[in-house]
């Protein structure tokens, strides 16, 4: 009997070497000895067995992923001739020769994604972005436990969202965007992968509600489910999520009001909800609860109110657009006083001034020497 793990094994050897010897253990540690070499050598044949196997299925993945391709020269250097780690946008680890990245975004390729993909096991980074690729993601992809990044946008993917990419347990970066994915989001992605901290699903046909498991990915910086068909309320438990930077839903049918726990990302800077059946106000601390501000647009949407003095504390401000609203009353006076607005978009609201008051707005603007666009039009300024 000896241990089997290493540590263990270094742990007996140690004991063995501190122990008081005796005649009649030399039978014994003989035959323990022969035992561990031979349990060696058999691990060590297993491993010259067992690398050049997992080698050659990474080929053969490989090689049947380029058979369902049209890709002109792209892939020219697919051939067994040489060594598939020196194969075009094919990056493998030293020792064992395992396939870690697969990079061929903007080769040109065509056809369909092969599910023999899900075949290269040790995979950490798969580019197909800007290619003409199209059918169905296929549900092997879920056996890529080490994948960290799916890039698969500005392809002509359609079919679902495979609900076990969920297996994935190791992704931080997602990018299906501007392709034709249909059906809902998996919930399980909220579930599952814990560790991601980017998800681009924009310019698809997803459809149904936002996953309010989406809530559980506390990593998460970057959320963009922008230019699809997704209906319902914005989850509030998306406010739990500390991290986020980015947040768009433009160009959905979201309904409702924007939940007060979204106030919590402090550390936001980008907020796209516009083309939306959003309302409610403004509150009047925006300007403190989102002190890293960049870009706020709300526009097309049935906000009301007054628009906030605290809008100027965003330092950082470059983008405000909130057109297409109810927003009434004056525009703070002091809105360009930090001096960084480039797009100023106020059209289509109830907004007043007058020569008596509410042009103070206009003065301040002279301090954003960046600004390029100021729409004013359709609101009730006068004099």
């Amino acid at each position: 009997q000896y241990p089997h793990d290493q540590v263990s094994l270094y742990r007996y050897g140690k004991d063995q070497a501190n122990a008081t010897w005796k005649p009649d253990q030399d039978r014994k540690m003989t035959k323990t000895i022969g035992v561990i070499a031979m349990s060696l050598l058999c691990s060590l044949v297993a491993v010259q067995l067992i690398v050049p196997v997992s080698a050659a299925g990474d080929e053969a993945a490989l090689l049947a992923f380029k058979a369902q391709l049209s890709h002109g020269d792209s892939l020219a250097s697919w051939n067994t001739s040489a060594s598939f780690c020196s194969w075009e946008g094919v990056t493998c680890h030293r020792r064992p020769a395992r396939v870690v990245a697969l990079r061929l975004n903007g080769t040109g390729i065509a056809g369909a994604l092969s599910p023999a993909i899900g075949n290269l096991t040790f995979l950490r980074m798969l580019d197909l972005s800007f290619n003409s690729l199209h059918g169905d993601i296929p549900a092997s992809l879920g056996r890529l436990r080490r994948l960290r990044s799916l890039h698969l946008y500005d392809n002509s993917f359609s079919g679902t969202l495979p609900a076990n990419l969920s297996s994935c347990v190791s992704m931080i970066d997602m990018r299906l965007d501007n392709n034709t994915i249909g059906g809902y989001i998996p919930t399980e992605l909220g579930e599952k992968l814990t560790y991601l901290a980017r998800i681009t699903l924009r310019n698809n046909t997803f459809t149904g509600t936002i996953p309010s498991s989406l809530a559980n990915l506390s990593h998460l910086q970057s959320l963009d489910l922008s230019t699809n068909q997704l209906v319902g309320s914005i989850p509030p438990a998306l406010g739990s999520i500390q991290s986020m930077r980015y947040f768009n839903l433009a160009r959905n049918n979201i309904s409702g009001m924007l939940p007060p726990s979204l106030y919590n990302w402090s550390s936001l800077e980008f907020l796209y909800v516009g083309f939306n059946m959003l309302y409610g106000s403004i509150p009047d601390n925006i300007g403190n609860k989102f002190p890293k501000m960049k870009a706020l647009s709300l526009s097309s949407n049935n906000f009301i109110g007054v628009l906030p003095s605290s809008l100027s504390n965003m330092s950082d401000l470059t983008i405000l657009d909130l057109w297409k609203n109810k927003f009434r009353g004056y525009v703070p006076p002091t809105l360009g006083r930090h001096g960084a607005l480039q797009q100023l978009t106020l059209v289509d609201n109830k907004l007043e001034a007058d020569d008596n008051k509410g042009w103070e707005f206009i003065t301040s603007l002279a301090n954003c020497s960046q600004l390029e666009r100021l729409e004013l039009g359709i609101n009730s300024f006068r004099g």
